[in-house]
């Protein structure tokens, strides 16, 4: 697609991916979800005028939403995306606690939890498994504490 064009080879260049906009609305198509959210975490990965931008354009309300999903494939993208606009913007915590949206990455540790007992990993791999999973650890961990840092009502939230 023109987004991951631009992400690939613009987006050292200091001009707005015109496509941004365009992932967003692709992520209400439940067909090409998982690959929006993809595109759209290798876009927040940029640093804080990625999530900057992504916010301007409305990214909020979508990426909101879609924590209520039970689909577990949205799950890893949008750990890493909510961990990136916390990152940037910290307020966004609000609305998480408000709609109890702040569950699932208490869900998503415990998922991670169960796929990672019995397992060893002996060959390479394996080794990417468990690399993924702990990035995924530390992600969920760091929005759960930005979530519940200094509010107390949000801390006697999470289980």
């Amino acid at each position: 697609t023109a987004f991951e064009v631009w992400l690939r080879f613009g987006a050292a260049a200091s001009s707005k991916p015109e496509q941004l906009p365009v992932v967003l609305q692709v992520l209400l198509s439940q067909a090409h979800r998982v690959r929006a959210l993809v595109l759209l975490r290798r876009f927040l990965e940029l640093g804080p005028r990625a999530a900057n931008l992504a916010l301007c354009v409305g990214i909020f309300p979508y990426v909101l939403k879609l924590l209520q999903s039970p689909a577990p494939e949205l799950r890893r993208p949008l750990v890493a995306i909510w961990a990136a606009l916390l990152a940037f913007d910290i307020s966004c915590r609000r609305d998480l606690v408000r709609d109890g949206a702040h569950l699932a990455f208490v869900a998503h540790l415990a998922q991670l939890a169960r796929e990672g007992d019995g397992e060893d990993s002996d060959d390479a791999d394996g080794d990417g498994l468990v690399k993924e999973r702990d990035e995924q650890r530390s992600l969920a961990a760091f929005v759960l504490a930005a979530v519940t840092r200094g509010d107390r009502g949000a801390r006697r939230r999470v289980p």
